[in-house]
């Protein structure tokens, strides 16, 4: 997470709250300093656990999925972004389906408060790639070796690796339009020169080679060290 969604994670982290589960929330950042004073001026601090990373070249979430992964004590992990505010009851949805793969039922909302459909069963809900709130089971997630951080070079495309590599493994999900969110509005943009299409150009090699199990993962091959 970086600076510019704190506001929106804000109202995220207020909803998870009031949500009797036990949970954890791993944060992992760029920017640990303006996060951390934020989380303990607003006391959001309960079950949170930051993790600082350094990444200067573009943007991609792919390393901090990875940290989140690696780090998390529970078997069932939920991949989100903290613009993404669930239902009140979305928890208590999944706990009934901790043996399965979710993803969600998520809308977007414009500058003006308007929604419209991001991912549903008929939107998008070929793969598990539109992953703005999902829950998946750790060890599957383990089994192609996470999010390929091969694509941090630039902006978009791993979420396409992520769900097709997935698919390639056999490995099973649903998308559950009873299960809903909202992805709060946001600026949006950070990219670099170039960086999209480097992206782009990996994703079509690994879909090429049928890779499934990524090197650069969540463990690193030694090729890539």
């Amino acid at each position: 997470m970086d600076t510019n969604r704190l506001e929106q994670f804000k109202v995220t982290k207020l909803v998870y709250d009031e949500m009797p589960q036990v949970k954890e929330f791993i944060i992992p950042t760029r920017s640990e300093l303006q996060v951390g004073r934020f989380l303990d001026d607003n006391k959001l601090m309960k079950d949170v656990l930051i993790i600082p990373y350094k990444h200067s070249v573009g943007f991609n979430p792919s390393k901090a999925f990875n940290i989140g992964v690696r780090s998390a004590q529970y078997d069932n992990i939920i991949i989100t972004s903290p613009e993404v505010k669930p239902r009140f009851d979305t928890l208590e949805q999944l706990s009934q389906l901790l043996d399965k793969n979710i993803v969600c039922s998520v809308d977007d909302q414009d500058e003006n408060g308007n929604l419209k459909t991001l991912v549903s069963t008929t939107f998008r809900g070929e793969s598990p790639a539109m992953y703005f709130l999902a829950m998946f089971r750790k060890e599957d997630i383990e089994k192609i070796n996470g999010w390929d951080e091969e694509f941090m070079k630039g902006y978009a495309y791993e979420d396409n690796d992520f769900g097709e590599r997935w698919k390639r493994a056999g490995l099973p999900f649903e998308v559950r339009d009873d299960i809903k969110a909202t992805h709060q509005y946001h600026e949006r943009g950070e990219t670099i020169r170039g960086g999209t299409a480097i992206n782009q150009l990996h994703f079509y090699h690994n879909t090429d080679d049928n890779v499934t199990w990524c090197a650069n993962g969540l463990v690193k091959d030694k090729k890539v060290l």
